[in-house]
């Protein structure tokens, strides 16, 4: 959800920066993923400045060019040539000085252009008097902007014009914040971090008290579904374009503006929370409103024009005297809403059950701004509250007189009663707050308190669903006092214990701080993820939130990949990043989990330098993290190539018959796919054979080799039907004591080489653990390589 950082401040003052903010609200629960500025225009006018045109002469060349003198407030007026038809002297203009970066409107960035000093058939021209589209203010481009006869040559232009820039903080709100969803939901929190109270906008409408018949009754006919219906009829609307304030309130936080009444509902969804829908009152047959589920089953077009079931009896709809208008909570039909020919508007506010709007927007697979609100449940007191705001700015942008408010309640909305202790507080938090404090923090919350001693008595009002017991106010206390004001004890109390159980997630512990230390940084992704990276054997989530959290994931690499192309984007080349995570998959009737530690590294590790070439990601990576891994938990194991489809080339290690490991480098196909412009190199570790291994090998001690290894590397054109595996245990035969390991560095099969060849870089290390090696051992028994490798497969050395 976007919130504007202007638009916010019409509730509450306050004097935060846009990062303050930022960090105010995640501390606040309501985490901000990003912030950005918006609202301006790129390159902010600099340079632009207001000239007064002292003459304009028809080009001798041209017959649509004119040649001008501006003064812009230096000693030399400018020679200038202007194409627009409506530039004549004596006008104040904006011109565009040599040097300066313009970028028109509708234009990308990249297309901007430099004002340059240049001949004009001829004319040498110093600069450019300005249209509005040239410099990114509007559409328009019939001519020159004419500015205020008043304003003195030589003034920054970007004085003269109020961009309305301003910033956007995208707020990554989870299921329970519902109150949370709007701009003023937002200050409420603001405002109770500050210890203060928000202001609603005022409500004209209410003050002046209309006696003028609404004409068109409401008969709510299933009470149990639609609890409170507001409804103001407006006679005499004018529907047109929305004022500019309005249009930016809207484009600043995503939306696109449609006409003035729509836009004014979507205006206050914003600002209050409060769904509304607009109709076209002329066309509500039999000028009447009938809240009810249908009696049978009926096909429905909806806004979005798609063609709906929808089902008798389950359903809650908004109809009038002959057919249905609304999917109520959901979506509006096809012709139900405001055109530019409506005249009179019927304004709708409603609460209407969670539940019965969630069933019903899964099932037909709805996701508005609407349903969003209804069925994690509105704010019923602001009901009311939404219509009249909305009434109000109706009247002021298009016009027409109001009737009466019609507001038929029929439940009603109790506050949440909860007890709450002092000191179970102060235990769950961690610090003594005070009871005073504590009272301060829940009446700023807008919680009535009652009661003596250490037992308080709260009345929690109904928009707060997610808070209904001690803990969840406890939550909400510590969330506005601060986590950062609970100070880390500086003394720590523990008794020894033995637990003859396997300690798992100490293990976990361990191996997450070794790769920590190591350079690796730990990444959490979401199990849900979208559809399209599944198969037949993904399990899908029968109610999913959105289309990109629709499956379960069947594997750790979609995650990981993203984030490379999240860091990428960033100018972030290098990573190496670790998860701990589970996949899911359907198996038979069942399913079947599965957890695993996975590694992914790509491009360049450390910062490039002018004095050395800092060594890319590569298969050797993951190879040093499998030797280590080996070492540390004391087994060893069986590699073979891997033939996994998500994979170009890679390695796999079997260990008691089972594949432990498996490592390689990602499909190419598939790093395009995600728009990655390095290699990436993924392992994956079956974490529970592991955690087995671990607990179940015995362990033992092996001092530090006292003479250093030698490595050298192997390149060689090989055909394709041999494998790592052969090619592996060959070499360890040119001498099995001295040569310790041998790791595939590289593959590459592709343009420049035989198709039915591929080429292999190996690189093999030697240790003599009595002696250091000279080079003429090493030298010798690298012949020995070569030679088994020429003649027994036939391989081709390359330099």
């Amino acid at each position: 959800m976007k919130v504007s950082y202007n638009w916010l401040k019409q509730y509450i003052d306050f004097d935060y920066t846009p990062l303050e903010l930022k960090n105010i609200l995640t501390m606040l629960g309501l985490e901000v993923g990003k912030y950005e500025e918006v609202g301006g225009i790129p390159g902010n006018l600099e340079g632009i400045v207001v000239g007064h045109v002292l003459s304009a002469e028809q080009h001798p060349n041209a017959d649509k060019l004119k040649v001008t003198q501006v003064d812009i407030g230096q000693e030399e007026s400018l020679h200038i040539v202007c194409g627009a038809p409506n530039v004549a002297a004596g006008q104040k203009v904006p011109v565009a000085t040599i040097g300066t970066m313009l970028y028109p409107y509708g234009k990308s960035e990249e297309e901007g252009f430099k004002i340059k000093k240049g001949k004009i058939r001829g004319e040498v021209s110093m600069g450019m008097i300005c249209a509005e589209d040239e410099m990114g203010l509007g559409a328009s481009h019939d001519g020159i902007m004419v500015l205020d006869e008043s304003l003195k040559p030589g003034t920054p232009f970007r004085e003269v014009v109020e961009l309305d820039q301003d910033f956007v903080l995208e707020i990554d709100l989870t299921p329970n914040r519902v109150d949370g969803s709007h701009h003023y939901g937002v200050a409420r929190d603001v405002a109770a971090y500050m210890r203060t109270k928000p202001r609603l906008p005022e409500l004209k409408l209410d003050k002046a008290h209309p006696t003028k018949k609404n004409p068109i009754p409401v008969t709510i006919g299933d009470a149990d579904r639609c609890k409170r219906y507001v409804s103001i009829y407006i006679e005499g609307v004018e529907v047109k374009e929305s004022p500019d304030w309005l249009k930016q309130r809207l484009q600043n936080i995503g939306l696109r503006p449609i006409n003035n009444v729509v836009d004014i509902t979507n205006f206050v969804l914003h600002e209050l929370g409060q769904p509304l829908h607009a109709f076209d009152a002329d066309q509500i047959a039999g000028s009447q409103i009938i809240v009810d589920t249908l009696p049978e089953k009926q096909k429905f077009t909806t806004l979005d024009d798609i063609e709906r079931d929808l089902l008798a009896g389950v359903d809650l709809m908004i109809n009038d005297g002959d057919k249905p208008l609304c999917i109520a909570g959901t979506m509006g039909g096809l012709n139900s809403g405001v055109t530019f020919e409506t005249k009179n508007v019927f304004l709708e506010s409603a609460y209407f059950d969670p539940g019965t709007v969630r069933k019903t927007a899964k099932r037909l697979g709805i996701n508005s701004d609407s349903s969003f609100r209804f069925e994690r449940g509105v704010d019923p007191a602001m009901t009311k509250i939404a219509a009249i705001r909305a009434a109000d700015l109706i009247m002021e942008l298009a016009g027409g007189e109001a009737s009466e408010i019609v507001d038929q309640q029929v439940a009603e909305f109790p506050h949440f009663e909860v007890d709450l202790s002092i000191k179970k507080t102060q235990r769950l938090i961690g610090k003594q707050v005070t009871r005073e404090e504590i009272i301060e923090i829940l009446q700023a919350l807008e919680i009535e308190v009652s009661g003596e001693g250490d037992l308080l008595s709260l009345k929690v009002p109904p928009y707060r669903v997610d808070v209904q017991r001690d803990v969840d106010v406890i939550e909400d206390i510590l969330r506005v006092y601060g986590y950062n004001n609970v100070e880390i004890p500086t003394k720590l109390n523990a008794n020894l214990s033995f637990d003859q159980y396997r300690d798992v997630y100490s293990l976990k512990e361990t191996y997450a701080n070794y790769l920590s230390a190591n350079g690796f940084y730990e990444i959490l992704n979401n199990s849900l993820i979208s559809a399209s990276y599944g198969d037949d054997k993904a399990v899908p989530i029968v109610n999913p939130l959105s289309e990109e959290l629709g499956i379960m994931r069947q594997s750790m690499l979609p995650g990981a990949l993203e984030v490379v192309l999240y860091n990428q984007n960033r100018q972030i080349e290098g990573l190496a990043v670790y998860e701990f995570g589970k996949t899911y998959k359907l198996a038979g009737n069942g399913y079947d989990e599965k957890e695993w530690l996975a590694l992914t590294v790509s491009g360049v590790k450390h910062p490039m330098h002018y004095a050395s070439k800092a060594p890319k990601a590569a298969m050797t990576t993951l190879t040093r993290e499998v030797d280590r891994l080996q070492s540390w938990m004391g087994f060893t194991g069986k590699m073979r190539e891997c033939e996994e489809e998500m994979f170009d080339y890679g390695m796999e290690m079997v260990v008691n018959g089972k594949i432990l490991l498996k490592y390689g480098k990602v499909n190419t196909e598939m790093g395009q796919k995600f728009g990655l412009r390095n290699e990436v190199f993924h392992l994956l570790i079956d974490w529970k054979q592991l955690v087995d291994l671990y607990f179940n090998n015995k362990v033992s001690f092996q001092p530090i080799p006292q003479f250093p290894s030698v490595r050298r590397d192997v390149s060689m054109l090989i055909n394709k039907g041999i494998s790592f595996a052969e090619m592996q245990q060959l070499v360890g035969r040119a001498n099995p004591k001295l040569i310790r390991e041998v790791a595939l560095h590289d593959v590459y099969m592709g343009k420049g080489i035989d198709p039915d060849k591929k080429s292999y870089l190996i690189s093999i290390e030697l240790r003599d653990d009595n002696k250091t090696l000279v080079d003429k051992a090493v030298d010798k028994i690298m012949q020995r390589v070569t030679s088994l490798l020429e003649k027994e497969l036939g391989a081709e050395m390359r330099k």
